[in-house]
């Protein structure tokens, strides 16, 4: 074991190095932006956030490796590794992990997105060493058997809805069964595994495959390390230097994401028989944008807020068309999707599509008003406020932000970038990315109404009770003698 004072002075040097970023703002946590990151030797990153607030500590290990590291046929496989880590160790069976976790007043969890696997754990602040251990334990030493890969097959089939058959998976990659959504989906963000032509599946995946990945990906070079909460700073320091600092440096980077090229022009797409039935649809137009790592997401935020309203008030409390008409924006590292969307009757919804063409109009053509945008940005820092409360709350925040830290070496101030955003960004964005040659219009109407089902219904039943009665009556006819028959048959 190496010496607490040889690990803890290379650290405080490094600390030293490192420029301190507490910005005051009223909107943010104290301190929320002041965090210690570092990287050991081995090119494992840590993120360490000191809060007494309470006696908990939340922490977090992300992997950089999920669905879009794989070909689409194999896409599973980093669900499938996230699930197996937690079947049992050399030291331990699944049961044994869980009561060890529990039984120290801690929960724990896993996720697989698309860009990286991320493994939780919260527990009492003085079971932190423990906590550490067992995640190194199922990180390092997890058994990954034949027999614990058949049954991971079975969760994950259960988590994807269920065991698809051969010729759902067939016709859907032709796209029947396939909502419009999805489709958009495929337009939108064409060939980089972020959205696949086939249902996803962990049918043909290998246990080699998943020893493979393990290999490829689960390395020191791909990990980060993020604790919040009340600790020990120097004890801590010196169980990461001794457990993950110890894993062996990669040997090369690989694996690294393809951006997702924009669609190449306007389009339209609708479901094929999905859904299949319904009593109302909706229209939405979706845009491509740049990610999180594009300075553009402020503004899009701020649009995002500010178009919901207006779509809001405009087309349910004014016209009364919709039931929720919104904004949305989401995003990845390096991509994101903006839409403006709204639910209708059939017969209303080429006329609430043209209103949001309108709106979307009227900011290509001038900023917004200034007023409407500054009530955006105050309902933004305001959510902020109460954004922040808990160890967990702090550390997922870290986590969607490691890209910062990364290739800053610090974290961005969200709510200063926020204030500093004015209508003419606003403007600038909607015309960068909201345009009119890179719309696609997404049609999700059921293939048939509720009415139109049951008159077919009723129509198929009349039919078939037609055929029932004219086949009793040619049976009767063919049964039944004739006059003359029975005149020949009289004795």
């Amino acid at each position: 074991m190496i010496p607490v004072a040889h690990f803890i002075l290379p650290l405080a040097l490094i600390v030293a190095l490192l420029p301190t970023f507490s910005y005051a703002n009223k909107y943010a946590p104290p301190g929320l932006y002041d965090v210690e990151y570092l990287t050991l030797d081995n090119d494992f990153r840590v993120v360490l956030k000191h809060r007494q607030h309470a006696h908990n500590v939340a922490i977090r290990l992300v992997i950089d490796v999920g669905h879009r590291h794989f070909p689409c046929e194999k896409r599973e496989t980093a669900h499938f590794l996230e699930h197996l880590l937690f079947t049992g160790t050399s030291k331990h069976t699944e049961t044994e992990l869980d009561r060890l976790v529990e039984d120290h007043g801690g929960t724990w969890n896993a996720v697989t997105s698309q860009s990286n696997t991320e493994y939780q754990i919260d527990i009492f602040d003085e079971n932190l060493t423990l906590a550490i251990d067992t995640l190194f334990e199922i990180i390092t030493d997890s058994l990954l058997t034949p027999e614990k890969v058949e049954h991971t097959r079975k969760i994950i089939h259960k988590e994807l809805g269920g065991k698809t058959s051969a010729l759902r998976r067939w016709l859907y990659k032709r796209g029947i069964g396939k909502s419009a959504a999805a489709k958009s989906q495929e337009l939108l963000l064409p060939g980089t595994g972020v959205v696949c032509p086939e249902l996803d599946t962990p049918e043909g995946i290998t246990v080699a495959d998943i020893e493979q990945a393990y290999q490829r990906y689960y390395t020191p070079n791909r990990m980060a390390l993020i604790v919040v909460g009340n600790f020990d700073e120097a004890r801590l320091r010196a169980q990461i230097n001794n457990t993950f600092g110890q894993l062996k440096p990669a040997l090369a980077n690989s694996g690294e994401l393809r951006k997702p090229p924009y669609p190449s022009g306007a389009a339209e797409v609708t479901g094929t028989l999905a859904p299949l039935l319904g009593s109302s649809g909706s229209v939405s137009l979706v845009y491509r944008t740049d990610g999180s790592n594009s300075s553009d997401i402020y503004a899009l935020w701020v649009l995002n807020v500010f178009l919901d309203r207006v779509l809001y008030e405009k087309i349910r409390i004014l016209e009364g068309l919709s039931y929720s008409p919104e904004a949305y924006y989401i995003w990845d590292l390096d991509y994101g999707l903006f839409a403006a969307t709204a639910d209708s009757e059939f017969d209303k919804l080429d006329l609430v599509r043209t209103m949001m063409d309108e709106e979307l109009a009227k900011l290509r053509t001038q900023p917004p008003p200034t007023e409407d945008i500054e009530a955006a940005k105050q309902r933004i820092l305001l959510a902020r406020v109460q954004g922040y409360e808990s160890n967990a709350q702090v550390v997922n925040y870290y986590v969607n932000n490691l890209h910062e830290l990364k290739s800053l070496g610090r974290l961005t101030n969200h709510e200063q970038a926020i204030e500093k955003i004015t209508p003419k960004d606003i403007h600038e964005v909607v015309n960068k990315y909201l345009r009119n040659d890179r719309q696609v219009t997404v049609w999700s109407t059921p293939t048939l109404t509720y009415t139109q089902f049951f008159s077919c219904l009723a129509a198929a039943l009349v039919v078939l009770l037609s055929v029932v009665v004219y086949v009793y009556w040619r049976i009767r006819q063919r049964n039944t003698p004739t006059k003359a028959s029975s005149s020949l048959s009289r004795p």
